[in-house]
Protein backbone atom coordinates (compact mmCIF):
# COMPACT_ATOMS: atom_id res chain seq x y z
CA UNK A 1 0.00 0.00 0.00
CA UNK A 2 1.46 3.42 -0.86
CA UNK A 3 2.66 5.54 2.04
CA UNK A 4 -0.05 7.78 3.48
CA UNK A 5 -2.88 5.72 1.92
CA UNK A 6 -5.97 4.38 3.63
CA UNK A 7 -7.17 0.89 2.84
CA UNK A 8 -10.87 0.05 3.29
CA UNK A 9 -11.97 -3.60 3.06
CA UNK A 10 -15.67 -4.47 2.66
CA UNK A 11 -17.56 -7.71 2.17
CA UNK A 12 -21.01 -8.35 0.72
CA UNK A 13 -23.14 -11.47 0.52
CA UNK A 14 -25.53 -12.26 -2.31
CA UNK A 15 -27.79 -14.34 -0.06
CA UNK A 16 -27.91 -17.44 2.13
CA UNK A 17 -25.33 -19.97 1.14
CA UNK A 18 -23.73 -17.66 -1.35
CA UNK A 19 -20.08 -16.93 -1.62
CA UNK A 20 -18.66 -13.66 -0.35
CA UNK A 21 -17.28 -11.09 -2.66
CA UNK A 22 -14.65 -8.68 -1.41
CA UNK A 23 -12.82 -5.71 -2.69
CA UNK A 24 -10.30 -3.23 -1.49
CA UNK A 25 -10.42 0.51 -2.09
CA UNK A 26 -7.32 2.57 -1.83
CA UNK A 27 -7.68 6.32 -1.31
CA UNK A 28 -4.72 8.61 -1.02
CA UNK A 29 -5.00 11.59 1.33
CA UNK A 30 -3.14 13.60 -1.27
CA UNK A 31 -5.89 13.11 -3.86
CA UNK A 32 -6.69 16.63 -5.14
CA UNK A 33 -10.21 15.66 -6.15
CA UNK A 34 -11.46 14.74 -2.65
CA UNK A 35 -10.14 16.83 0.31
CA UNK A 36 -10.63 20.34 -1.17
CA UNK A 37 -14.30 19.57 -1.86
CA UNK A 38 -14.82 18.45 1.73
CA UNK A 39 -13.14 21.59 3.03
CA UNK A 40 -15.30 23.80 0.85
CA UNK A 41 -18.45 22.07 2.11
CA UNK A 42 -17.34 22.53 5.72
CA UNK A 43 -16.59 26.22 5.11
CA UNK A 44 -20.04 26.99 3.67
CA UNK A 45 -21.78 25.01 6.40
CA UNK A 46 -19.91 26.93 9.10
CA UNK A 47 -20.63 30.26 7.41
CA UNK A 48 -24.36 29.45 7.21
CA UNK A 49 -24.48 28.65 10.93
CA UNK A 50 -22.69 31.91 11.79
CA UNK A 51 -25.13 33.94 9.67
CA UNK A 52 -28.12 32.32 11.37
CA UNK A 53 -26.66 32.97 14.84
CA UNK A 54 -25.91 36.62 14.04
CA UNK A 55 -29.43 37.14 12.68
CA UNK A 56 -31.05 35.60 15.76
CA UNK A 57 -28.86 37.71 18.06
CA UNK A 58 -29.85 40.91 16.20
CA UNK A 59 -33.57 40.06 16.37
CA UNK A 60 -33.32 39.30 20.09
CA UNK A 61 -31.52 42.61 20.69
CA UNK A 62 -34.22 44.55 18.83
CA UNK A 63 -37.04 42.86 20.74
CA UNK A 64 -35.67 43.11 24.25
CA UNK A 65 -33.46 46.21 24.31
CA UNK A 66 -34.66 48.87 26.78
CA UNK A 67 -36.09 52.09 25.36
CA UNK A 68 -33.66 55.01 25.18
CA UNK A 69 -33.58 57.15 28.29
CA UNK A 70 -34.58 60.60 27.09
CA UNK A 71 -35.87 63.59 29.02
CA UNK A 72 -39.64 64.03 28.62
CA UNK A 73 -40.61 66.24 25.72
CA UNK A 74 -41.95 69.67 26.62
CA UNK A 75 -45.43 69.99 25.13
CA UNK A 76 -46.06 73.48 26.42
CA UNK A 77 -43.61 76.16 27.55
CA UNK A 78 -45.07 78.95 29.73
CA UNK A 79 -42.78 81.98 29.97
CA UNK A 80 -42.88 85.47 31.45
CA UNK A 81 -41.08 88.48 29.97
CA UNK A 82 -39.71 91.12 32.34
CA UNK A 83 -39.82 94.86 31.73
CA UNK A 84 -36.22 94.62 30.51
CA UNK A 85 -37.16 92.04 27.87
CA UNK A 86 -35.70 89.05 29.69
CA UNK A 87 -37.56 85.76 29.38
CA UNK A 88 -38.11 83.49 32.35
CA UNK A 89 -39.58 80.03 31.94
CA UNK A 90 -42.17 79.12 34.54
CA UNK A 91 -41.20 76.08 36.57
CA UNK A 92 -41.25 72.72 34.86
CA UNK A 93 -43.60 70.07 36.16
CA UNK A 94 -46.80 72.03 35.58
CA UNK A 95 -49.86 71.38 33.48
CA UNK A 96 -52.71 73.29 31.94
CA UNK A 97 -56.34 72.26 32.32
CA UNK A 98 -59.08 73.70 30.13
CA UNK A 99 -62.84 73.32 30.55
CA UNK A 100 -66.25 74.99 30.16
CA UNK A 101 -68.72 76.55 32.58
CA UNK A 102 -71.95 78.42 31.95
CA UNK A 103 -72.12 82.18 31.76
CA UNK A 104 -74.91 84.64 32.57
CA UNK A 105 -76.05 84.34 28.94
CA UNK A 106 -76.22 80.56 28.76
CA UNK A 107 -79.75 80.31 30.19
CA UNK A 108 -81.24 82.01 27.11
CA UNK A 109 -79.97 79.27 24.79
CA UNK A 110 -80.65 76.06 26.71
CA UNK A 111 -82.75 73.27 25.20
CA UNK A 112 -86.31 73.10 26.49
CA UNK A 113 -88.94 70.46 26.93
CA UNK A 114 -92.46 71.89 26.85
CA UNK A 115 -91.07 75.41 27.27
CA UNK A 116 -89.12 74.55 30.41
CA UNK A 117 -85.37 73.94 30.82
CA UNK A 118 -84.58 70.25 31.16
CA UNK A 119 -83.73 69.08 34.67
CA UNK A 120 -80.22 67.97 33.62
CA UNK A 121 -79.46 71.49 32.32
CA UNK A 122 -80.93 73.63 35.12
CA UNK A 123 -77.53 74.10 36.79
CA UNK A 124 -76.42 76.02 33.68
CA UNK A 125 -79.22 78.59 34.00
CA UNK A 126 -77.38 81.03 36.24
CA UNK A 127 -78.88 84.55 36.56
CA UNK A 128 -75.54 86.41 36.22
CA UNK A 129 -71.80 85.91 36.18
CA UNK A 130 -71.56 86.25 39.97
CA UNK A 131 -71.34 82.44 40.41
CA UNK A 132 -68.56 82.43 37.83
CA UNK A 133 -66.59 84.91 39.92
CA UNK A 134 -67.14 82.78 43.01
CA UNK A 135 -65.95 79.64 41.22
CA UNK A 136 -62.73 81.40 40.20
CA UNK A 137 -62.15 82.43 43.81
CA UNK A 138 -62.73 78.85 44.91
CA UNK A 139 -60.09 77.54 42.49
CA UNK A 140 -57.53 80.00 43.84
CA UNK A 141 -57.94 78.70 47.38
CA UNK A 142 -55.90 75.66 46.30
CA UNK A 143 -52.17 76.45 46.39
CA UNK A 144 -51.55 74.07 43.48
CA UNK A 145 -53.60 76.35 41.20
CA UNK A 146 -51.08 78.92 39.99
CA UNK A 147 -53.53 81.05 38.04
CA UNK A 148 -56.37 81.05 35.54
CA UNK A 149 -58.01 82.97 32.74
CA UNK A 150 -61.40 82.66 31.09
CA UNK A 151 -62.97 83.88 27.89
CA UNK A 152 -66.54 83.86 26.68
CA UNK A 153 -67.02 81.40 23.87
CA UNK A 154 -69.70 79.83 21.71
CA UNK A 155 -69.66 76.15 20.95
CA UNK A 156 -71.49 72.91 20.46
CA UNK A 157 -70.70 69.35 21.48
CA UNK A 158 -73.27 66.83 22.69
CA UNK A 159 -75.65 69.70 23.49
CA UNK A 160 -77.00 72.60 21.48
CA UNK A 161 -74.99 75.61 20.30
CA UNK A 162 -74.72 78.00 23.24
CA UNK A 163 -72.43 80.53 24.96
CA UNK A 164 -70.37 80.00 28.10
CA UNK A 165 -66.96 80.58 29.66
CA UNK A 166 -63.86 78.66 28.56
CA UNK A 167 -61.35 78.37 31.39
CA UNK A 168 -57.61 77.79 31.27
CA UNK A 169 -55.93 77.11 34.62
CA UNK A 170 -52.22 76.53 35.24
CA UNK A 171 -51.57 74.03 38.01
CA UNK A 172 -48.76 71.95 39.45
CA UNK A 173 -48.59 68.25 38.66
CA UNK A 174 -49.99 67.61 42.15
CA UNK A 175 -53.30 68.94 40.85
CA UNK A 176 -54.97 66.38 38.60
CA UNK A 177 -58.05 66.45 36.40
CA UNK A 178 -59.82 64.55 39.18
CA UNK A 179 -59.07 67.40 41.60
CA UNK A 180 -60.68 69.78 39.14
CA UNK A 181 -63.73 67.57 38.63
CA UNK A 182 -64.20 67.30 42.40
CA UNK A 183 -64.17 71.10 42.79
CA UNK A 184 -66.37 71.53 39.69
CA UNK A 185 -69.09 69.11 40.79
CA UNK A 186 -69.03 70.40 44.36
CA UNK A 187 -69.61 73.99 43.23
CA UNK A 188 -71.93 73.61 40.24
CA UNK A 189 -73.88 70.64 41.66
CA UNK A 190 -73.78 68.87 38.31
CA UNK A 191 -73.41 65.17 37.61
CA UNK A 192 -73.22 65.65 33.83
CA UNK A 193 -70.17 64.61 31.85
CA UNK A 194 -67.32 67.13 32.14
CA UNK A 195 -65.01 67.73 29.18
CA UNK A 196 -61.43 68.60 30.21
CA UNK A 197 -58.38 69.25 28.03
CA UNK A 198 -54.97 68.63 29.64
CA UNK A 199 -51.66 69.96 28.33
CA UNK A 200 -48.46 68.86 30.04
CA UNK A 201 -45.30 70.84 30.77
CA UNK A 202 -42.95 68.08 32.01
CA UNK A 203 -39.72 69.50 30.54
CA UNK A 204 -36.57 69.89 32.58
CA UNK A 205 -34.46 73.02 32.71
Amino acid sequence: MPAGGIRIHACAADGPGSTYASWTTLMSENDPSSLPAVRRANFWSTLSVICVCVTLAWITHQLFRPPPSLPPARLWTPIVVTGGGEETIIQAGTRRLEFWTPSGRTRDYLARDGGAVRDRDKWEAIPSDEPVQQFGALLRTNSDVLGYRRAEVWGQGHTIFKPGWWWTITVTTNYSAQNLVHAYRGFWKSTNTIYVERIENPGQE
